[in-house]
């Protein structure tokens, strides 16, 4: 497994529909509520307004090239990258453009093809009469899928296509852990249970924190969690860790038979003096050797006044359109 791997990270993030058709959008409305954060436009001149205003958030970019890299480089740590809890603007940003191929302006394809610069997930709806013009727009790159609308799981696969769309935008913003720190946080089978993890619970959004290396959760009301994820060498160095900083032997032997998975939130380990300690019982990752997870609920997730969860960001929403300013 490489040392830099990317860290998982999802959040509710917008989607931006455009139809000439109110009927549709409204429709659509009902299908798919998302987290509130959607747009939906039947003018194509403000759509591209609104699209417009996010390439300078949205432009594709490297950080593990260029200047963030250098100031890692002389920085240090385990993990490179902008902390995203700490950006506000996160829940308006686009994960998905989903476009109408017919409309009066333009076709959804001319839409699709001026906003290039946009980093985001390009999903064309058509007609029966539209299909041959959308598979020469995905075989030139100008799309990512076409849905028809007349199609029986037209829902099932505009769904599906949504969903995968906000998964791949999140990912891209999460830390990148080097030095193989973290590194079973990004393997596929972990990243399945987290997933899972999120739907049973209904978990809205989820972090990689790199100072304790462990997953932050939370549900719509802000409720935390953490979602630890241990391969056989972090069970040995939380062992180790007990062992040298005196704690009791008896915490060792529960560890080391995988018994129980303490959570030491907000620290990384045990530290001595620790008044309180939760415990969950791991479970094995399918498919990986001496792999578990666990995820325990938590009172209070210790954050810093800058970072903001999704509910604190609705509440201030809320706030802001009732009076006018925020409270």
């Amino acid at each position: 497994m490489s040392s830099i791997v990317r860290q998982p990270v999802y959040h509710p993030v917008s989607v931006v529909f455009i139809d000439d058709s109110p009927d549709f959008l409204y429709a659509l409305r009902g299908l798919f509520p998302g987290a509130g954060t959607d747009r939906y436009f039947t003018s194509t001149r403000e759509a591209l307004a609104y699209v417009a205003a996010h390439e300078s958030r949205q432009a594709a970019h490297n950080p593990t090239a260029g200047a963030a890299w250098s100031a890692f480089e002389k920085r240090g740590g385990n993990a490179l990258g902008e902390d995203v809890m700490a950006d506000a603007q996160r829940f308006r940003d686009i994960a998905a453009l989903v476009v109408d191929y017919e409309m009066p302006d333009m076709t959804g394809v001319e839409f699709l093809a001026s906003v290039k610069d946009v980093a985001c997930t390009r999903i064309l709806l058509t007609a029966t009469a539209d299909e041959s013009h959308a598979v020469e727009a995905f075989n030139a790159g100008l799309i990512d899928f076409y849905v028809k609308k007349s199609d029986p799981a037209m829902t099932r696969k505009l769904r599906g296509a949504i969903d995968d769309a906000k998964r791949k935008f999140c990912a891209r913003r999460g830390h990148i852990g080097v030095h193989g720190v973290g590194a079973i946080y990004a393997n596929r089978r972990t990243a399945d249970v987290l997933h899972e993890l999120a739907l049973r619970e209904r978990i809205v959004e989820y972090y990689w924190r790199p100072e304790q290396n462990a997953v932050l959760t939370f549900d719509a009301e802000g409720n935390a969690g953490v979602f630890l994820a241990w391969d056989s060498r972090d069970w040995a160095a939380q062992c180790d860790v007990v062992t040298d900083e005196g704690g009791p032997a008896a915490l060792r032997e529960e560890m080391a038979a995988r018994r129980i998975m303490p959570v030491y939130w907000p620290n990384e380990a045990y530290r001595p003096g620790m008044a309180r300690v939760e415990f969950a019982t791991p479970e094995p990752v399918p498919g990986l050797d001496d792999a578990h997870t666990s995820w325990t609920r938590i009172d209070d997730a210790g954050l810093a006044p800058e970072l903001i969860t999704f509910a604190a960001w609705r509440a201030a929403q809320g706030a802001q359109d009732e009076g006018g300013h925020l409270a």
